[in-house]
């Protein structure tokens, strides 16, 4: 907090002071709100598997958007990549339509 600053709290969803360090990103609490951690190729991946959704079956869809719910949130390296792999292992199994997720997984990986 800077000097003068002065907050207070009430109630059970109270976040503390949210901060915005211009880079499109909301700190709340301490933890950043409002945007994906992993940016541009991370976006580009959540938005190639949203195209994937009508291609999918009621079993892979909800295992796709699990796996998507939880990668913008995962920090560890190792499970990223895990959840990545079980996207395009479903996208993969799609074939020609699979693809563009398949590439975008591939840059967010290596990017």
């Amino acid at each position: 907090m800077r000097g003068g600053d002065h907050i207070e709290q009430h109630g059970a969803g109270s976040i503390g002071k949210a901060e915005h360090t211009g880079s499109g990103d909301i700190v709340a609490g301490g933890k950043t709100v409002g945007a994906t951690t992993g940016g541009p190729a991370l976006e580009a991946l959540l938005r190639e598997i949203e195209k994937l959704r009508p291609h999918l079956d009621e079993s892979d869809r909800a295992e796709v958007d699990a796996a998507a719910d939880s990668i913008a949130a995962e920090t560890s390296p190792d499970r990223r990549r895990g959840l990545v792999q079980r996207i395009t292992g479903i996208a993969a199994l799609l074939g020609e339509v699979g693809v563009p997720v398949i590439a975008a997984a591939k840059a967010l990986l290596t990017g």
